[in-house]
């Protein structure tokens, strides 16, 4: 008897969370394992607000190795993806695509944003899709591939090479300059 109340008390131990919910969007705590990335844990999410007040989406960030400290997600070559649900239809590609730019220039220099701008400019352009309430997307780093992989409502929309690309944009979210700073600590995993 006390053998199998153990078993089971080890049991729940190993059992994986429940999703959280964010702004009525269930975020998974687990990002399953496909043919080309590994399963990736959930660090945190986040309400993702303009104007202090519009919900535009929430963004998760899935981590391969989660134990590492907030400082060094960036430079780790691990997996990574930001994944965003879309929980507006003020949403557009434009708009996106216009706020990663933004976030861009203000977390890097002018010189190394020149040094990138073919490959931003070819991310924006795999952004090209209707955006409306429910779109769910996501920026991945695959770091056997040494490219960051979008995609959109399940269909990769294309990569884009370089983990000096792929730093800068988790830099919009996490890094010295983020969207919020309100977002950055939620999905670091630090709730209020």
């Amino acid at each position: 008897m006390m053998r199998i109340l153990l078993f089971t008390l080890i049991s729940l131990l190993w059992l994986p969370a429940q999703a959280i919910t964010v702004s009525d969007i269930d975020v998974p705590d687990i990002s399953p394992a496909t043919a080309s990335s590994p399963e990736m844990l959930l660090r945190g999410a986040s309400v993702r607000r303009v104007y202090g007040f519009v919900k535009v989406y929430v963004g998760a960030l899935y981590l391969q190795d989660n134990s590492i400290t907030d400082d060094l997600i960036v430079s780790t070559d691990n997996a990574r993806r930001m994944v965003f649900y879309v929980t507006s239809a003020r949403v557009s590609a434009r708009r996106f695509t216009n706020a990663i730019q933004d976030g861009l220039s203000i977390n890097i220099s002018k010189e190394q944003m020149l040094a990138m701008s073919d490959r931003v400019e070819k991310l924006v352009s795999l952004f090209d899709h209707k955006f409306v309430e429910g779109t769910v997307g996501y920026i991945e780093w695959v770091p056997a591939r040494q490219y960051s992989r979008i995609v959109i409502d399940g269909q990769e929309r294309g990569t884009v090479p370089g983990k000096d690309l792929n730093d800068a944009l988790l830099k919009i979210w996490i890094g010295e300059h983020p969207v919020s700073e309100r977002f950055r600590e939620q999905v670091l995993g630090h709730r209020d």
